[in-house]
This record gives structure tokens, sequence and C-alpha cells, in this order.
């Protein structure tokens, strides 16, 4: 059979080589460009997701262009649902960037209807000469968009010559088989959907349908269900990132999954009326400006996900009810801060957003150094209260903390992040440190009281005084410390270095007074076994503070604006 078409069994397999590499060029170019759009976007990118979407509408205006700057609405939905995990954004909120993603995703399918697949060495050469000779970090992630951009179209360019001549050289076959699939439209809604959950990009299967269709292989008729087939098809990351999320996350997930179900099925009812207005489109509006099959592909996905997102645009209430009826919240279910938080899969997808997690775990740890801080202060005055495994539990929580989140900021560092978020990653990693010795010292300080309390130690009524004045001015001086790091102001990070003055103030002025009552008589040496450990430790606890307030105040560098708005 082979022989009979001019093309030998190595002739085939060497074509089928070039679609499969052209395959990987194209997705390597799509997501070359994605990766370099959201580093040079960065933070705006960030703010402008969390700031700008507490209406629907706004969210299918900032869905739709986040989406045209990263190149995936795959990767979008994803970005959605690890916010939602961590509730920095509300399911409804959620709602409306998904619908918009599905708009912003057909940018790709309009660049590749261009027709500039003979162009795309000449935008390769230029990135690849931007980003080995210029030095600025901006200007060689534009020559990676550049590079990316050139290497989507010849992957394209190649799948095309290497498919135009299977085809033509089986011609009679291939012809049969498109037939087979446009009589058969929900075949080709089948192998659109299987083909995108596969590749996980539905630009690279509707980039090989505008070629094939552009061939003359496939009719509109056929064209159009592999089309839906795809964006059902790429539901499929949305579904895995809601997977392993709590409730929220799986109703943001549905949605996603229902919009492009619901707008398949109908655009699938409407296929016969649909197929011929495509056709009078192309004839129409394309007429004097010679035969352009590619960009009539282009449109009928935005038509599609134009017309769906306007429908479902006013059922965002009925999908906000029927995803809460499906996914009930679970009254005793309980996530950990490190699975609600510490979104693995973001880091890779947005390292910016990857640290805004590690951010709110830094601010939970936080929370936790601040009860046990306050925990230690009243055991220290009162031996009647139990606290149970509580202290223990802190303790436990504050060094998994500083692990977990200490691995997940050196795993961002592996991904592509520009050298200012280098520099908070390098502050963070020094937070947590400074956290954990400080969750160490309250450690200490809980042993020292159990063992005085044991041998019932008492503190003399002036002991007690300077102890409770010491660590009312170290908890003043952590809420301090917290505001300063929540904000990134310089100015509350230096009021934190002048509490920490008085605090070694106070506990060298405590320090002599302690000896005095001891010289006086006041008390016994016995009495007031490490109360001099005491004060020391948490004076040790205020340089840990002051350690944090002194990377705030000096920025590591960072310009104070660009911290903000990542944060």
């Amino acid at each position: 059979m082979f022989l009979s078409t001019g093309l030998s069994a190595g002739e085939i397999i060497l074509q089928l080589i070039a679609v499969l590499g052209g395959l990987g060029l194209f997705l390597y170019g799509i997501n070359q460009m994605g990766d370099s759009l959201k580093i040079i976007a960065g933070d705006r990118l960030k703010t402008i997701i969390e700031k700008t979407t507490n209406t629907p509408l706004k969210g299918i205006l900032v869905g739709t262009i986040v989406t045209a700057i990263i190149q995936s609405s795959s990767g979008t939905t994803a970005l959605t649902v690890g916010l939602v995990r961590a509730g920095l954004m509300t399911f409804p909120q959620a709602i409306g960037v998904i619908l918009g993603a599905n708009i912003g995703a057909t940018i790709t399918s309009f660049f590749i209807g261009m027709n500039i697949e003979s162009y795309s060495l000449i935008f390769v050469g230029v990135g690849a000469i931007m980003i080995f000779f210029l030095k600025k970090e901006k200007g060689i992630e534009i020559g990676k968009i550049l590079f990316g951009f050139g290497m989507l179209f010849f992957g394209l360019k190649t799948m095309g010559d290497a498919l135009d001549i299977i085809l033509t050289a089986y011609e009679e076959q291939a012809t049969t088989m498109f037939k087979f699939i446009s009589d058969y439209p929900i075949l080709g809604l089948c192998i659109g959907t299987l083909l995108t959950a596969l590749v996980q990009s539905s630009s690279a299967i509707i980039g090989i349908l505008q070629t094939l269709y552009q061939q003359g292989f496939i009719l509109m008729f056929g064209a159009i269900p592999i089309m839906l087939g795809c964006n059902i098809g790429t539901t499929i990351t949305a579904c895995i990132a809601g997977a392993g999320g709590g409730v929220q996350a799986k109703r943001t997930a549905f949605v996603h999954v229902m919009f492009n179900v619901v707008g398949a099925v109908l655009f699938m009812a409407l296929l016969w009326p649909f197929s011929k207005l495509m056709e009078i489109i192309e004839g129409s509006m394309l007429a004097g400006l010679g035969p352009h099959p590619k960009m009539s592909i282009a449109i009928a996905h935005l038509i599609f996900n134009f017309i769906t997102t306007f429908i479902m645009f006013f059922l965002i209430k009925v999908m906000v009810i029927l995803a809460t009826k499906l996914f009930k919240d679970k009254p005793n279910e309980k996530q950990t801060i490190m699975d609600s938080l510490l979104d693995y899969s973001l880091i890779e997808k947005s390292p910016i957003f990857a640290l805004s997690f590690a951010k709110k775990s830094i601010d939970y740890m936080f929370k936790c150094v601040s009860e046990y801080v306050e925990l230690a202060k009243s055991y220290s005055v009162d031996k009647s209260l139990n606290y149970g495994n509580r202290p223990k539990e802190l303790e436990e929580t504050i060094d998994e903390l500083d692990r977990r989140i200490h691995d997940y900021l050196i795993r961002i560092t592996l991904g592509d992040i520009s050298q200012t978020h280098t520099q908070l990653l390098s502050a963070y990693l020094d937070v947590i440190k400074d956290l954990e010795r400080i969750g160490d010292h309250c450690t200490n300080l809980f042993e020292f009281f159990l063992e005085r309390y044991a041998t019932d130690k008492e503190l003399s009524e002036d002991g007690k005084q300077d102890l409770n004045q010491l660590f009312d001015t170290v908890i003043e001086m952590l809420q301090k410390t917290f505001e300063a790091f929540n904000t990134w102001d310089k100015e509350k990070a230096l009021l934190v270095d002048k509490i920490e003055e008085r605090v070694d103030k106070l506990e060298a002025f405590f320090h002599q007074r302690h000896v005095h009552r001891i010289d006086s008589g006041a008390c016994s040496y016995l009495n007031t076994d490490h109360y001099v450990e005491i004060l020391s430790n948490l004076e040790r606890l205020g340089d840990h503070l002051d350690n944090i307030a002194e990377g705030i105040a000096t920025s590591y560098h960072l310009p104070i604006e660009e911290v903000k708005g990542i944060e």
C-alpha cells in the first residue's frame, strides 16, 4: 500500500516524527511565550486578578486579559482555582474570571489565522539575538516572547507540512475518514475532547484543525464539533486543580466544566445553522481578500465562546446554587494550613502567585507565634491555667510551617522569577527562620515555668510585675512587627527597632533588680531559679523580631512600591 501511494514505510515514519516534533515546538513556543509574558506582567497580573474581580463583569474582562497574556485558559482557570483554595478570591468572583478565560483563549487561533508561518524564523532569530546579547532582564524576556512566538508558528508549519504530505498521499482514505467524522458530529466532539485532554492544549489541537481546514481535508460542518470538543477537553486542568482542594475549589472547577459542556451541547444542537452561518461569513467578510479558511475557524471559536459567555453571564446565580448543592459544605471538614495555602501546582504555573501563598502561610505562622507568646505570658503568672496539649501543638505547628514554607520557597527558586521576586523570597526565608527561633524560645519559657511549678517555687510580687511588663513590651513588639511585615512598611519597621531598644533596657534593668532583691533578702536565690534565663529568652525573642523588622526597613534593596504590589 505504501508503494502505491508514493510513500515508503520509512517516509511515513519520518513524516509522523515531523508531526510529533512540530507539536512539541508548538507547545514549547506557546509555553515560553506565556511564561515570559507572565514575568513581564508580573505583579500587575496578580493585582489585576485579586483587586478587580469584585463583579462578574469585571471578572470576565480580567479573565479575558489574563488568558490573552498567559496564552492558556487552562492556566487561568488553574490560577483561579488556586486563589479560591487560598481564600484570596470568592467562588462567585471566580465564575466571572472563568467565563472570560474562554474568550481570551481564542486569541491564539486568531494569531494562527494570520498565516504568518513564513516569517516564523524571523521571530525566532530576533528573539534569540535579544536573549543572548541583551543584559536587561526585561529585554531578555521580550526576546523570549518573540522566540516563543516564532517557535509556535514554526512548529505549526512543521506539523502542517507533514500532515499535508501524509494526507495527500492517502487522500482517498483521508477523505473517507473526515467524511465519516462529518457524518457523525458526536465523534468529532469526542476526538476534540480526548486529544485536548491528552495534549493539555486546546490551542494546539485547534491549530491543527485550522491547518486541516485550510488544506481542504475537512469541512466546516465536521470542524466545528472538533473545536467544541477542544473546549471541553481543556477543562481537565481545572478538574485536576480542584480535585486536591476544598469544596470551593471543586465548585470552581465544576463551573468551568459546566460552561464548556453546556456551550458545546447548545452549539451541537445548532450545528447545521451555525456551520452555514460560518460559511456565509467566510464567503462575505473575506471576499476580495483571498481565501482565508484558518481565520474562519478562529471566528467560529470566538463566536462560540462569546455567545456562551453572554448566556452564562445571566445564569451565574443559577450556577452558584447548582454548584453549592452539588458540592455541599462539610462542617467537620478541616484542612491543614499547608494543604489550603501551599499550592505546589502554582509554582510552575505562576511563581508570583506561589509567593502570595507563601506570604499567607507566613501570616498564619505569625499568628501561631503570637498565640504561643500569649500563652507563655499567661502561664508565667498563673500555674492553675490548663492549656492541655496546646503549647506542644503550637510548637509542632511552627516547626512544620517552617519546614514546609522553606521547602515551598526553595522550589519557587527553581522556576523562572525576576530578581525582585528572588530578593523577596530571600527575605521570606529569613522571616520564617526568625519565627521558628521565637517558637523555640517560647518552648524554653514553658519548660522553665513547668519546672518552677513542679518544685513549688514562686516569684516575688516585684518579680512578677517586672516579668509581666517585659512580656507586654515583647508582645507589643510582636504586633508591630506583624503589621510592618503585612504591609512591608519601612516606617512601622523602624518603630519596632525602637521598641527593641526598650526591651534590651528593661531586660538589663530587671536583671539588676533581681540581683538586688536577692542581695537584700527580699527573695532567695533558690526561689528565683531560672529567672535570669527567662529574662534572657524574652530579650532574645525581641532580637529575632528586630531581625525581621530590620529586613523590612532595609527592604533587601527592593523598591517599596514593587513589594506592596506583590503583597
